[in-house]
């Protein structure tokens, strides 16, 4: 009788039928599989909380005081994880994924510049990237602040894999100012001051099958 999965495996080729040729269950499962793995792509949204103030430059971000939104409920495919400020992708599910960060400032003390930073690891040297978002300059004047958003898509390896492709990231502030604050919101908005990071696998092809 047929069933719902229990698991999902890492996305595959299909083959494709001539008329009148039988499919087994395993051919057939492979397209269960990589259409079950389509609607249940894992993604993790993380934002703080709340406003932060006087927040030392590179320091890292979202270590506490977070609120995590994530699939639910769990996508079989598995789950990305933030574990005291470093992200992790779910084991077995190597393949390219989309980050989006944005770090908004609020009033300083003093003028400056400030950006996020994601630095990727786990993998070989060459590919344990980071990524930064524009400098955006602050004064201090009492209403302003300032946003910085960037988004990229870069390959990662499943956790427990040997590959050569990092594993895990984590993210932390870039700023000219001895101390800058950040605001916060529980539920992400591009259109309020929010500080956040978003990451959702998009699929395991990388240019080639």
């Amino acid at each position: 009788m047929p069933h719902n999965p229990t698991a999902i495996n890492a996305w595959s080729a299909a083959q494709q039928f001539n008329s009148g040729e039988a499919a087994t269950s395993t051919q057939y499962n492979q397209v269960v599989n990589n259409l079950s793995l389509l609607y249940a792509k894992p993604w993790l949204i993380t934002s703080l909380n709340a406003a932060i103030g006087s927040t030392a430059t590179n320091t890292q971000l979202f270590t506490s005081g977070v609120t995590n939104i994530s699939n639910s409920p769990a996508s079989l495919a598995g789950t990305i994880t933030n574990s005291s400020g470093t992200f992790t992708i779910p084991a077995g599910l190597s393949g390219l994924y989309r980050v989006t960060m944005r770090l908004s400032s609020v009033t300083q003390a003093t003028s400056g510049s400030f950006a996020m930073q994601c630095t990727t690891a786990g993998g070989i040297t060459a590919n344990n990237a980071t990524f930064t978002t524009p400098r955006t300059l602050f004064s201090n004047v009492a209403s302003s602040g300032g946003e910085s958003m960037a988004s990229f898509i870069w390959q990662f390896s499943g956790t427990g894999t040997t590959g050569q492709f990092p594993t895990s990231m984590t993210f932390a502030t870039v700023s000219t100012a001895t101390s800058t604050g950040y605001n916060g919101n529980a539920s992400p908005n591009y259109g309020l001051s929010s500080t956040y990071v978003q990451i959702e696998y998009i699929g395991t092809s990388n240019g080639s099958i």
